[in-house]
């Protein structure tokens, strides 16, 4: 026979107390936090010059993935886009966040779990060839993208010099063509590139005879996160913009 006991002037057995205490403590679903991306530097309005180097800084708080200010964010997974827009009446397209919430291309989020970014840019030579470069040179077909695949998963050497390509045989066939696509799709617009880490910096444009004055720079930077602490696959995507402004 259970005990009874008196609460709020209603009286329940010991069990019924037991139960609900217990429920009270079971675990609540894990929300995935999304993550605060910021770009420090440039400022908002900063005014930049013609064909110069535009150096950037960028800062990531994830609740669950931790805080680039402690090494807690790997910088090869923030990514910037860079747009030039020769008109800034047009600029609202750019700097709307709910309407460029959308995650990047998968192929490019492939790009940043693999150390791609250590030998490739999108549109300037590191170590092995641009992304624009690569794109300008291959023809998009499935025989280009099965040749192409074949170099990621095993390497090759003398495509682009002596310098040799590392075999990623990690990647499965899928990712790689992915990864194929995206390069050779997403890398043909010279006003609009992509770059990874958390600082670095960009060459803005020559400027063009006939130019109106116009034009302006839009960055934008954003983190993917890898989900909730319970292991869900729920990943948020965080996002910050900027605009700078070209010289007259």
């Amino acid at each position: 026979m259970f005990r009874k006991l008196l609460i709020g002037g209603m009286t329940l057995s010991l069990a019924v107390v037991v139960y609900l205490v217990m429920t009270s403590f079971q675990a609540r679903p894990v929300v995935n936090a999304t993550p605060l991306v910021k770009i420090v530097v440039p400022a908002r309005g900063t005014t930049v010059s013609w064909n110069t180097l535009v150096s950037y800084k960028i800062s990531v708080d994830d609740k669950e993935d931790g805080n680039s200010a402690y090494d807690e964010i790997a910088p090869h997974e923030v990514l910037l886009q860079v747009f030039y827009v020769a008109d800034s009446s047009t600029l609202s397209v750019h700097v709307n966040e709910k309407a460029n919430a959308a995650p990047e291309p998968q192929g490019l989020l492939s790009i940043t779990t693999l150390p791609c970014f250590n030998c490739h840019t999108a549109n300037a030579k590191l170590i092995g060839p641009s992304f624009d470069r690569i794109a300008a040179r291959y023809p998009h077909t499935s025989s280009t993208e099965d040749a192409l695949v074949n170099k990621i998963m095993k390497g090759s050497l003398g495509t682009w010099g002596e310098i040799p390509m590392p075999p990623n045989p990690d990647v499965d066939p899928a990712t790689a063509k992915e990864i194929v696509r995206w390069i050779l799709k997403g890398n043909r617009n010279p006003d609009h590139f992509f770059l990874a880490g958390l600082e670095g910096s960009f060459r803005t444009k020559l400027k063009m005879k006939g130019d109106t004055g116009k034009g302006v720079y839009v960055l934008r930077a954003s983190y993917t996160d890898h989900g909730a602490t319970d292991g869900s696959v729920d990943r948020r995507r965080g996002q910050c913009s900027v605009v700078l402004k070209l010289e007259k």
